[in-house]
């Protein structure tokens, strides 16, 4: 039954006529076409697919926990500049870490392919135009969180969260129950529940 409610879906993303056009709006709407996108989960991969753009990113179709992530951002170089070291889990695709910190590509089959894509777009980076994007998910503290304003290197930041937070201008605030969902699509509009909250393109255009 969940294997047929994949099949609708896609079905109605690729012949619903709403889709169709709220996706070319998108495009027509993007004036910022080369840009790399850090991100802790598969939203970086969503946004560079919905674009029709190439993945400019390490980061697309792996997942960090956040507090992993905010440790890889604010030491960008290091980290990439670390080999994968992969590990062995129960899950069903590759883990790896590097130095001190697991990336999960958990749209890959083997190791082989992880590491060739983890390679191959890292080395695409336009360190001139970076855009990062996580959540407050995985027990992130605000401490942690705080931690991204000393990035001065990418042109914005953002967070989504379901929390308030003083000071942290970044933050997208969801309700509690969009924050569960916030990357699933209705296929009758073809947007993602986040869209109801962040303009992307608005986002990148700035």
């Amino acid at each position: 039954m969940g294997e047929e409610k994949l099949i609708f879906k896609e079905l109605i993303k690729k012949y619903n006529p709403v889709y169709k056009r709220v996706r070319e709006k998108r495009k027509e709407r993007l004036q910022n076409n080369n840009f790399t996108i850090l991100c802790s989960n598969c939203i970086g991969g969503v946004i560079y697919h919905e674009l029709g753009l190439k993945f400019l990113s390490p980061t697309i179709n792996c997942r960090m926990d956040s507090p992993d992530f905010i440790k890889f951002v604010l030491n960008i170089k290091y980290y990439l500049d670390c080999k994968l070291e992969f590990v062995t889990t129960d899950n069903s695709f590759p883990v790896a870490k590097l130095d001190d910190i697991t990336v999960y590509f958990v749209h890959y089959l083997t190791i082989e392919e992880a590491e060739k894509k983890w390679n191959e777009r890292k080395q695409r980076i336009n360190w001139d135009n970076i855009y990062i994007l996580t959540n407050d998910l995985d027990n992130v503290t605000q401490d942690e969180l705080m931690e991204l304003k000393k990035i001065t290197w990418a042109k914005s930041i953002a967070v989504f969260s379901c929390r308030h937070y003083e000071n942290l201008p970044f933050v997208y605030k969801l309700s509690e129950l969009d924050m569960e969902n916030y990357l699933k699509i209705n296929p009758f509009t073809g947007k993602r529940i986040f869209e109801k909250y962040f303009d992307y393109v608005k986002w990148l255009n700035q």
